[in-house]
């Protein structure tokens, strides 16, 4: 593994020498994955594994990698490749490495643990693991050294879904960034007035630009990646998605299970499965002593495509009723659902099933089934807790976000509006849902009043 990280040194000089890439007009189209070129050495499955926390969270995913480790006792079924970095000093609870450091190492079950941050590791606290160019090169480093017959990404770390002041590309912005995250945010990066992030452009131009631009499965250990806007623009790069639409407890059990299960099945969606049943009761503390709701589902990339007809259904539907039912839409929404009180991310399921309720109105009630049916089949399993005294569904399918009209047009941090952001996504482009967003006046309601009466998964200002 030395050359592993000598060639890993030399990858992303190399790349971080390349100008970043033009700006362009509509998301990130995936290209043809080559077929795998089989050899004596080929797994069954590689799992890339990729990730930075923070703050004193690197003991759990190192009591991961010691539980992961009988696992991968055989390179012909499952091997795992890792990428971390380690956190800041103020915080740090590392005991494989030092704050700062980035480890690049294969975990198998005789893999030392205790000398990766001697043999392995690299002083480059400053190197941006949001960086497209980075990520490529870990994506391309790793199926060499570990290739394949099908691979699957996953991210640890923290994430925001979708962020008006993130999802943009970086230079078309005008102004200094507030503090945000996207899809993965690197405490070590300051700018001025926060942390940088990876936002989703950069994510899926770094997978499209490697040796592996489909992956069987990408598996976001990381919060509020289960919304719409999202899972429409990833889904395009896999087979299989999980995600989470709540904050995601960093509790490592469903990394651990996934590990375990995948060398025991050689189906992945039977070993998804197998993962999500095995999460209980480890997995609940995380959520419970907070009173929390919390989840974690497996998609179907392929079936998600179905939810796009009711889901532009929906919209066009509420664009014609709303000078008629303006008043029973706004009241529908301070019903529906909200996954985190700081997010305006909403239940897309439920938010269809009250906008039906409150207007009456025939053609949404046919709309909400249709859409209902269609997410019941795209989301293959979920692991869930309910433990929220704030509000509660009897699942959790995926988020939207919800917005007035005038939050909508508003300009963000970087002198572009949310609009421009969100008519970027997938989801807008397939389902039109910005125009609605550019449509209704009802927003979300004011924090101080939507634990009164707003159902709510997460509240940290309610947690004991």
């Amino acid at each position: 593994m030395r050359k592993l990280l000598h060639l890993l040194s030399a990858a992303v000089v190399i790349a971080l020498s390349v100008t970043s890439c033009t700006p362009v007009d509509n998301p990130v189209s995936p290209v043809t994955p080559p077929e795998p070129v089989v050899k004596a050495d080929t797994a069954r499955h590689t799992i890339i594994m990729y990730g930075v926390v923070g703050g004193a969270s690197d003991p759990q995913i190192e009591t991961a990698w010691e539980i992961m480790k009988p696992y991968l006792n055989d390179r012909k079924n499952v091997r795992c490749v890792v990428c971390f970095k380690y956190a800041k000093p103020e915080h740090f609870a590392g005991k494989y490495a030092k704050p700062g450091d980035l480890v690049l190492f294969e975990l198998t079950d005789t893999t030392d643990l205790m000398k990766i941050g001697e043999n392995y590791a690299m002083k480059w606290s400053d190197l941006a693991l949001y960086e497209e160019s980075t990520l490529t090169s870990i994506i391309d480093l790793a199926s060499t050294v570990a290739p394949a017959r099908e691979y699957t990404f996953l991210t640890y770390g923290h994430g925001g879904g979708f962020d008006k002041n993130v999802d943009y590309e970086k230079d078309q912005r005008k102004a200094q960034p507030n503090s945000n995250r996207a899809v993965l945010y690197d405490e070590w990066i300051e700018t001025s007035a926060g942390h940088e992030a990876m936002n989703m452009y950069e994510f899926l131009r770094g997978i499209n630009n490697s040796k592996v631009p489909h992956f069987k499965s990408i598996f976001f250990h990381n919060c509020l990646m289960g919304g719409v806007e999202s899972v429409f623009d990833i889904s395009l790069f896999c087979d299989y998605l999980v995600v989470s639409s709540h904050l995601l407890a960093m509790n490592p059990a469903p990394i651990r299970q996934f590990i375990k299960a995948t060398t025991e099945q050689k189906d992945l969606k039977t070993a998804y499965l197998q993962m999500l049943s095995k999460l209980s009761p480890e997995w609940d503390k995380g959520y419970q002593g907070y009173g929390f709701n919390g989840d974690l589902k497996l998609i179907d990339c392929q079936k998600l495509l179905d939810v796009i007809d009711p889901a532009a259904k929906l919209t066009n539907r509420l664009k014609e009723i709303y000078p008629t039912q303006s008043e029973m839409l706004d009241t529908a929404m301070v019903h529906t659902y909200q996954y985190y009180n700081e997010k305006n991310f909403y239940d897309l399921e439920d938010y269809a099933a009250q906008v039906a309720k409150y207007t009456g109105d025939s053609q949404l009630k046919t709309i909400s089934a249709q859409l209902s049916e269609a997410l019941g089949k795209a989301i293959l399993g979920r692991a869930e807790m309910h433990f929220s005294t704030l509000g509660d569904l009897p699942k959790f399918t995926l988020s939207v976000v919800l917005s007035s009209n005038k939050d909508y047009q508003a300009k963000t941090a970087w002198d572009y509006t949310f609009k421009e952001a969100y008519e970027y996504t997938n989801w807008h482009i397939f389902t039109g849902f910005g125009d609605w967003l550019n449509t209704t006046r009802q927003g979300p309601r004011d924090q101080s009043e939507g634990y009164q009466g707003q159902p709510v998964g997460q509240c940290f200002n309610q947690r004991p």
